[in-house]
């Protein structure tokens, strides 16, 4: 069981930090190893130069753990740059490792992999969720207080976009691993997937259950700006 520090370098509004680490901590062991890999978008260079710099912009804030950094507008950002992986699963290098690390107990090498993926994809939920877990056993606090910000700020930003309970109140999430870590992260079943459509747009709907309490329930994510890229790169 994963001990989260009390003497965090920053204050973030959040949840019990014992009920945080023990959501990222069972998401993690729990990951399943599935996923696709990048394609590219296609829009006019300029426009992608003009995206490029606002989303490196913002990600520099990311990294220096900004108190007023806007997570919203960061993931728009993302979206909208050259960078942008609508999967971002399994196939991103160090990715998989990670997870084998996690399972192996061998957390230094478990930081090195997360380094790898980072490098190509700083938005990976999945990325920061192991980097929580691996960093605190290893004793790098600092790194924890980085992946912690970086977690809670996409997770906030997720459940501001919605709560998941119908089509029209969908969570908008931005890629197929970012997906996958929100759920994870709630400590929730996948029981059923499956994709529905409607005018306003494309929906994943998943059939969930707590665990704890044992209730199912559907869950839908606004999956539209993932397809939308797709199409685009075709």
């Amino acid at each position: 069981m994963i001990i989260p520090r009390t003497d965090l370098c920053f204050s973030i509004q959040t949840r019990s930090l014992a009920r945080f680490a023990a959501a990222v901590s069972l998401a993690v062991l729990l990951a399943a190893c599935s996923g696709q890999g990048t394609q590219q978008g296609g829009s006019s260079p300029g426009l992608r130069a003009q995206n490029q710099s606002e989303y490196q912009m913002l990600l520099e804030e990311a990294r220096q753990l900004s108190f007023t950094l806007d997570f919203d507008r960061l993931r728009k950002a993302y979206v909208a740059s050259s960078e942008y992986n609508p999967y971002g699963g399994m196939k991103l290098k160090g990715l998989p490792e990670a997870y084998s690390s996690v399972e192996q107990a061998d957390f230094t090498s478990c930081l090195r992999n997360v380094d790898k993926v980072l490098a190509y994809n700083y938005m990976s939920l999945e990325a920061h969720m192991i980097g929580v877990v691996c960093s605190g056993q290893a004793g790098e606090y600092e790194r924890e207080d980085l992946h912690r910000y970086m977690v809670e700020g996409l997770m906030t930003s997720i459940e501001n976009s919605g709560d998941g309970k119908s089509q029209e109140s969908a969570f908008l999430t931005i890629s197929t691993s970012e997906l996958r870590g929100f759920v994870r992260l709630k400590g929730l079943q996948v029981l059923d997937q499956s994709i529905v459509y409607d005018k306003q747009g494309i929906y994943d709907k998943m059939q969930v259950r707590d665990p704890e309490s044992g209730e199912e329930y559907p869950l839908f994510f606004n999956v539209s700006q993932q397809f939308a890229h797709s199409t685009e790169a075709e």
